[in-house]
Parts: C-alpha cells; sequence; structure tokens
C-alpha cells in the first residue's frame, strides 16, 4: 500500500470576519451541507469503533476504506466531527470528538514526516480552539517541536517525505519539500503564541521563504516536489508525485500553496505574502481549464500539449478527466479568508468563485446520498492518480475543508457583526412606542429572589464579605465555591409558606410604582416557576411545590402593573458549564488579550459545553417563558460577560420573534439592548448622555438577593432623592426588594414604601410620564452614588436644603420638586428670574394655584401652610407665558 504523504493545514485558528454583503442564500447551502454531514457521521461514528483506524476513503464497492496512526490524514476524521460540534452546539458531537482526538496523543512525538501538522492541528488545535482545556497546549507545542525536527537550515525548509525517487527511476533523493508542507506551517505559529518561543515563527518563515523562491513559477502555478541537496541547500530538480507531470499545475498542490501563504500573511502581515496569493488565487479562479462549476480536474493541464506523464500514463484508461472536489473545497477556505485581505473588487471575484464551489459541492453530483459513499459527505475526489489510487473517491479531507468552508461562509454571510448589528437596528426600530410606554412609567420594582435566601449572606458560618468578593448575597454560590450538588440540596430546604403574591403586588401599586422585574432564574440556574426544560425549578424541585413566577404574574395582572422577568441567560452556576471561560482565553491568549473570568464558574463546571446550555437550556427557557407569560412587556438578561454578538443576537431575535413588544434591557450584551443601564446602585453623572432610554437600578439597603445582617435601609429621603436625581435626568428608577426564605418582606422597606407612595400620590404628576428640563438640579447639595460598594462604605450623607430643586418637564409645564419646606414659608428659585423667562402661573401639587413675584432675582412664592408644615417638601406646578 502506498502511503500519500501530502499534507493540509487546519483552519485559521482565530479569524475575524470583515463585513461584506452577499447575495446568495446561505442559510440554504449551510445547512444542507451540515445536515448531510450530521446524518453521515452519525452512521459512521456507530459503526465504527475501533479507536487504531481512522475512516480515509471508500472502495468501489462504497464500503469506508481505514488508515491507521501513522497515515498523514489521521486527524481529518476528529476534526470534521469538531467542526459539527462547532455548528450544532450538540455535545454529543464534542464527546465524539474528544475520544477520537485522544486517540492520536502518542502523534505529538512523531518525527517520521511533515504531517504532524495535519494530524496533531486538525484534532488538537480544533479541541483547544473549541473547549480551552489547557492540557493540549502541551500536545500542541510538543507537535510542533517534533515537527522542527525535519528542519535543515542550509536548506531553509522542512523536509516533508523521508525519501523521494523520481519517476523515470533514475534518481533518489534525501531532502524533498512538497507543496503540501506550506500547511503545516500554522502548527508552528500557533506553538510560537502558545509556548511564547519565537523559534517556531521563525522557522516558518524560513520554510515559506524558500518555498516562495523556487517552488513558484512565473504565472503562480507551483510545482509539487522541490528535491535539494541537504548539505548545500541548491535545488536538484523540480518534479511532480501526484501531478500529470513535472511541469503541470497539480489542481490539490494549487490549492495547499495558496491556503498555506494565506496564513504566511495572516500571521506576518507581510505585503509580498499578499501580492504573491492574490497571484496564486488569480491563476486558479481565472485558469481557461476551470469548469463552470468551479470543480476543477485533477490537475489543470492533463493531455494538454507540453506537459508529458513520465508515469505510466495511458489515455484510454480515462473516458473523462476526473475531478477533484478536495481541491475546491481548500481553495472555498482559502479564498473565504483571502477577502479580508483585499479590496472590494478582489473580494467580490474571489466571494463568487467560492459560493459557487460550495454550491456545487453541496448539489446532487457532489454530495453523497445517506447511508452511501462510505459514509462521507463529499464524492469526487482524486487521492494520487499517477499512484493508481483514491481515484474518483471521497476523501475525508475533502469533507474537512468543506466544513470548514462552510463554517467561514456561515460566519462571514450569517454572522457577521455589522450584518446582525444592522438586523437588530431594525427590530429595535419597530419597539420605539414600547419604548416611549416604559419611559413614562418612571418607578418600578424589581426582585431577587431564589434559594440564595436561605443561606442568605452565611456560608459554614462565615458571612459573604469574609469569602471574597461580590458581597452580594445572591452570587453566595460563587463566592463560597459551592459545589453544584451542595448547593442544589438547598432546593429541599425551599419552603416559604409566608409568600404572598397579591401583598407584594399591592405593596409595589401603592409605593407608586408602575412595573415590576422579579428573577425567573438567577446565576445559580434555579427557576422560580415551573419549567418543563429543566427540572431544577420551584415546583419541582422543592417542598413548596408552588409557582412563584406564575403567581407573581397573575397578582400584576389584577392589579394592573406591567410585568417583566430577569433571566441570566450568560450565567448558569449549574448548567452553564464555565461561561464559555476557558474557549474564550484560549483565544484571547493568541492575541495578547486578557479574558476576564468574572462571574464564570470555574471551581465545579457542568460537564457539558456553553454552547450545549444555549441550545438546550436558555434558549428553550426563554422560549418557555415567552410562551407562559403572554402579556410579558420586559425581558432583564443581565451579566452577557463573555457572550458573542452572535449569541446575544441570538437571544435577541428570539424574544422579537415571538413578540416585538417586548423590550430588551442592555445586558443581554454587544450593545444590544433596548435601553441602558448605567451600572449596579449608580445615578450617572449630569454630564452623562444616552441614546437610548435608561434604567437606573437599586439596592434597598447593600444586597440584591436577601442578607439577613444587613439592615442598612434606605430611609424615605434617600429614595425620594434617588427617584428625583433620576427622573429629572430621563431615567426610570427601578428599586429592588429581596424577601427573605420565608417570603417575606422586612417590615422597614414595607414602612419606606408605604411612605414613598403617600408622597407620590401628591407628587406623583411631577414624576410619571416627565422629562428633563433645561436644567435638573438646582441648590447647593450635591451627592454622588457611584457603586454599591461606595454606598455601603460611606452611607448616605445629604443635608438638603431649601434652596435644593429638581427639574422635570410635561406638556406645557416644568415641575420644580423640593425635599425640604423653606422654616419662613417662602420658595425661591433664582433660576426663573425674569430676564430669563416669564411665568404665567403656579400650582402647589395637592394645595392648588398660589401667587407669585418674579424679578431679576428669581421667583418667589408663599407657600400654603399645609405644604409648610409637611415634612416631605412639595412640588410646584410652573407654566411660562
Amino acid at each position: 500500500m502506498i502511503v500519500f504523504r501530502y499534507s493540509l493545514y487546519f483552519s485559521c485558528f482565530l479569524l475575524f470576519f470583515s463585513p461584506l454583503y452577499l447575495q446568495a442564500d446561505t442559510t440554504d447551502i449551510v445547512k444542507r451541507g451540515f445536515g448531510l454531514a450530521e446524518q453521515q457521521y452519525a452512521l459512521l461514528y456507530k459503526n465504527h469503533n475501533d479507536l487504531t483506524k481512522y475512516p480515509r476513503s471508500a472502495d468501489p464497492s462504497g464500503k469506508t476504506t481505514f488508515t491507521d496512526i501513522r497515515d498523514w490524514t489521521g486527524g481529518f476524521w476528529p476534526g470534521c466531527l469538531w467542526y459539527v460540534f462547532e455548528y450544532t452546539g450538540d455535545d454529543k458531537w464534542r464527546d465524539a470528538a474528544l475520544k477520537w482526538t485522544n486517540s492520536l496523543r502518542q502523534n505529538q512525538f512523531n518525527t517520521n514526516h511533515h504531517d504532524i501538522g495535519f494530524v496533531m492541528n486538525c484534532s488538537y488545535g480544533n479541541a483547544y480552539r473549541l473547549t480551552g482545556d489547557t492540557a493540549f497546549k502541551s500536545i500542541l507545542i510538543q507537535s510542533a517541536k517534533s515537527l522542527l525536527t525535519r528542519f535543515n537550515p542550509k536548506v531553509g525548509a522542512i523536509k516533508s517525505w523521508n525519501m523521494f525517487p523520481s519517476w523515470d527511476g533514475k534518481h533518489r533523493y534525501e531532502f524533498p519539500v512538497i507543496i503540501d508542507n506550506m500547511m503545516n506551517l500554522e502548527l508552528l505559529f500557533l506553538a510560537s503564541k502558545l509556548s511564547g518561543d519565537s523559534i517556531y515563527r521563525h522557522v516558518a518563515i524560513q520554510h515559506a521563504e524558500t518555498t516562495l523562491k523556487h517552488q513558484y513559477r512565473s504565472d503562480f502555478s507551483s510545482y509539487h516536489v522541490i528535491n535539494y541537496d541537504p548539505q548545500t541547500g541548491a535545488v536538484l530538480s523540480k518534479e511532480t508525485a501526484q501531478g500529470f507531470s513535472d511541469n503541470s499545475a497539480w489542481a490539490r498542490g494549487q490549492a495547499w500553496g495558496l491556503y498555506g501563504f494565506i496564513v504566511m500573511y495572516r500571521e506576518t502581515k507581510d505585503p509580498k505574502y499578499l501580492e504573491a496569493v492574490k497571484k496564486m488565487a488569480d491563476f486558479y479562479i481565472n485558469h481557461p481549464r476551470l469548469p463552470m462549476d468551479k470543480i476543477p480536474q485533477w490537475d489543470f493541464d492533463v493531455n494538454q500539449p507540453g506537459f508529458v506523464p513520465q508515469w505510466d500514463y495511458h489515455k484510454a484508461d480515462f473516458t473523462t478527466i476526473p475531478r477533484d472536489a478536495s481541491a475546491a473545497a481548500v481553495t472555498a477556505a482559502a479564498l473565504l479568508e483571502l477577502i479580508d485581505y483585499v479590496g472590494r473588487d478582489q473580494q467580490k471575484a474571489y466571494l463568487a468563485v467560492a459560493e459557487m464551489i460550495l454550491k456545487s459541492l453541496g448539489s446532487e453530483r457532489y454530495s453523497s446520498a445517506v447511508g452511501e459513499n462510505g459514509l462521507f459527505v463529499l464524492k469526487h475526489s482524486v487521492g494520487s492518480i499517477p499512484h493508481k489510487g483514491e481515484i474518483d473517491v471521497p476523501l475525508v479531507y475533502a469533507d474537512y475543508y468543506y466544513l470548514e468552508a462552510l463554517m467561514r461562509w456561515n460566519k462571514r454571510v450569517i454572522k457577521s457583526e455589522q450584518r446582525l448589528m444592522d438586523e437588530w437596528k431594525v427590530m429595535n426600530s419597530k419597539k420605539a412606542k414600547a419604548l416611549t410606554d416604559f419611559q413614562q412609567q418612571k418607578f418600578g420594582m424589581f426582585i431577587h429572589w431564589g434559594l440564595y435566601a436561605i443561606p442568605a449572606g452565611i456560608w459554614n458560618g462565615k458571612r459573604i464579605e469574609e469569602l471574597g468578593n461580590p458581597s452580594v448575597a445572591e452570587w453566595i454560590q460563587l463566592v463560597a465555591k459551592i459545589p453544584r450538588a451542595t448547593y442544589a440540596n438547598l432546593a429541599n430546604e425551599f419552603d416559604p409558606k409566608s409568600f404572598d403574591a397579591d401583598q407584594i403586588v399591592k405593596m409595589a401599586k401603592e409605593a407608586g410604582m408602575k412595573y415590576l422585574v422579579v428573577t425567573s432564574k438567577h446565576h445559580d440556574g434555579f427557576a422560580m416557576y415551573n419549567s418543563e426544560v429543566n427540572n431544577f425549578n420551584v415546583q419541582q424541585a422543592t417542598p413548596f411545590k408552588r409557582d412563584v413566577i406564575q403567581e407573581l404574574y397573575e397578582a400584576c395582572l389584577r392589579h394592573q402593573l406591567d410585568f417583566g422577568l430577569y433571566y441570566s441567560h450568560n450565567i448558569d452556576w449549574r448548567d452553564g458549564s464555565d461561561g464559555q471561560y476557558a474557549v474564550s482565553k484560549a483565544q484571547n491568549e493568541l492575541i495578547g488579550k486578557k479574558t476576564d473570568a468574572f462571574g464564570a464558574n470555574r471551581w465545579d463546571p457542568s460537564a457539558n459545553s456553553f454552547a450545549a446550555y444555549i441550545n438546550e437550556k436558555a434558549i428553550p427557557q426563554v422560549r418557555e417563558i415567552l410562551g407562559r407569560f403572554k402579556q410579558l412587556k420586559y425581558i432583564w438578561f443581565d451579566m452577557p460577560g463573555l457572550m458573542t454578538a452572535e449569541q446575544s443576537f441570538r437571544f435577541y431575535k428570539t424574544v422579537y420573534d415571538y413578540n416585538p413588544n417586548i423590550i430588551v434591557s442592555e445586558r443581554i450584551g454587544n450593545e444590544m439592548g433596548d435601553y441602558a443601564i448605567p451600572g449596579d446602585n449608580r445615578i450617572p453623572a449630569t454630564t452623562e448622555s444616552f441614546t437610548k432610554p435608561w434604567e437606573a437600578i437599586g439596592t434597598f439597603n447593600h444586597s440584591w438577593g436577601y442578607k439577613s445582617y444587613d439592615n442598612d435601609w434606605k430611609n424615605v429621603d434617600e429614595l425620594r432623592y434617588w427617584l428625583l436625581e433620576i427622573v429629572s435626568k430621563g431615567g426610570n428608577y427601578m428599586l429592588n426588594i429581596g424577601p427573605d426564605a420565608q417570603g417575606k418582606v422586612a417590615e422597614q422597606v414595607k414602612e419606606n414604601l408605604s411612605i414613598l407612595g403617600k408622597w407620590l400620590q401628591v407628587n406623583g404628576e411631577a414624576i410619571y410620564g416627565s422629562k428633563p428640563w433645561t436644567i435638573q438640579h438646582d441648590g447647593p447639595t450635591a451627592v454622588q452614588i457611584t457603586d454599591t460598594e461606595q454606598r455601603e462604605r460611606e452611607g448616605f450623607r445629604a443635608n438638603f436644603t431649601a434652596s435644593d430643586f429638581w427639574f422635570t418637564q410635561k406638556k406645557d409645564a416644568v415641575y420644580a420638586i423640593a425635599l425640604v419646606s423653606p422654616e419662613d414659608g417662602v420658595a425661591r428659585l433664582s433660576v426663573l428670574s425674569l430676564n430669563k423667562t416669564k411665568v404665567k402661573s403656579v400650582e402647589v401639587l395637592g394645595f392648588g394655584k398660589v401667587d407669585f413675584e418674579q424679578d431679576q432675582h428669581g421667583l418667589r412664592l408663599q407657600l400654603p401652610s399645609g405644604s409648610i408644615q409637611h415634612k416631605m417638601g412639595y412640588a410646584l406646578k410652573i407654566k411660562f407665558v
């Protein structure tokens, strides 16, 4: 058996796609290709369990043929499985890919051929890219070390085969270098990034320089084999092993070189490589003998004058010249990276060819029927006709690069960040009325409640502050690093018999709140409603056996409060793996970027992938709550962390497709929220501006979830200050409560909300439906609220005076709100001087119109006696001439 030692290096490890609009129905192209791959590979994986035999091709009867670990193609089968996992997010493919990848571990020490890049990077390179498992780093580095053993500094290249006999039998060369070897250089660049050692990069560049100098002709077609003198580096001959003739353009060889030099430009940004690859690409796509379907003949020069094969060739053996789908697949993958580096005219040309290749390969002519073709995806590839092996058959590496090309196409056309944002803007623009209605509400209730109310900020006798940060009670599982199984046992204790949804909603209503948002699932992954998607929920996992969200929803409908749900879409310490931290870290390390681990479960992550969590829990639960709570107004996603634009967009579109009037908080991530959140317990400065409606959120004490020892409740004056400071700047204020494990709300909270509600009954006209006036605040008192820690550390220190006013406006009136009444009963507003504006009338809310005086010093008026005696200030309704 002839072992073909030629190689192809796996896809760009980390490629960011620039936006370019295409016209094709790419959804069909990609879905069809991966749909077939799933069906074929499911059968192949089921039928073949011998981890020492790697699928490579099929015999004439259509039966799968295999090779062993020594062959150059072993890494393509696990690589195909990795691409199917990347596309589907289904962990069964990840697990299959891991099993086959790990079967190749010993190959990291293989120094017998140059194709270690194919074998290890298609398998372990993809494994590291898609799992972030740091155990794979050392394997990849060792693989690169093994490859370096074949580098000869005198030649300036990596030796391909151990020897090469010429077809005429007269020569036996000791240092052959084939064009395929360009595909192994990506492993070397990766090794330098992973190890910090530049030696690998240096060797890759030397090899590329030697190849560009000797292996390419003036038209930028390539020779297949260059034979060097290992002692002097001199070129001894230029021949072919798998092409038609020594001077012909073997189709897959052209694809190998194109792909390899694109990698060189990506990694070095040396313009000479870009100029070279453009000429290589142009040679290929403009070739007069490239068929209309863009699937090349196995060699561009078969049977052409001036091209004479040295091997045993008989034209009569071939009724037609075989095509090579593998060459087309490699070319498509290469072109779909090259378009990022060229001008628009060339982009269009290269994209047109890539599109035609993918459409052709996806057609019945080149794609297999299910259950046939050795259970591979593509038909009609060529291994080596001169060696009379693998002619017009499926080849595993054809499948690999076809799937890679489909992934690149999919990311570019459907998933480009610019295109996502453009589509998001269209959806967002349809929510104008819903957002206007939201802005009128001004005051809402936030509720954080879940299993974390049981430990209430204490774990194993230690307060959360002693254990770490953040010190908010609902983060106790992360801060105390509580194993998932241990935390889940809290569900057995959750039986809040004092919970009364009606009482809570009535409390919010009487406090003057217009909407309510409650945690349907927080970061602990526990759902506070009866979820059919996942049984870790309040009705199925606790003795309480009641649906908290359903009860609150129905109470809001009865009492006419708008209803919203908080859903932790990114962080899920039970089922969300590590929040894709390892994968993100692996990719970021390659570009020298730090990865923020905040919120990730790194102490006991679930075994599933983050992609599977999104597909199997998060998205289904979001659909579930959309379908169940049909009058939902708001969805409050939180903590996007490392979510990609594509992931954020998927959540947004899921909501939009169900109900385009539901508005989404900005913490969906990647600037795809409908309204902004300035921060936790933060009031934005007057100088800050927002391009979207915004909502400030704040706690009643210093924790969102119930903390048993935190009784530093905001008093009524502080609550009024928050409300006035936020509303006068144009925002909404959502104030949080955290019921205890019995469902009770602290008495001080209830009392303060009741007082605030009575104040709003009198002064609410100045709040609801208002917008900022030209002046936000006038007076000597300034308080800066920056975050939870600052408020907890410094407390709330403010001595409001009778000269402090906050302003809002609505229709034809301006409102001036004071927290303190003047001792002499005379209100003075210096900002309303006669030389600035002329007042027509003044009304004290709750007391009626009053007389006033206005001159160059401002506006003065005698307050009614009732308002003077009122300890909570007053509000003026002012109209101008």
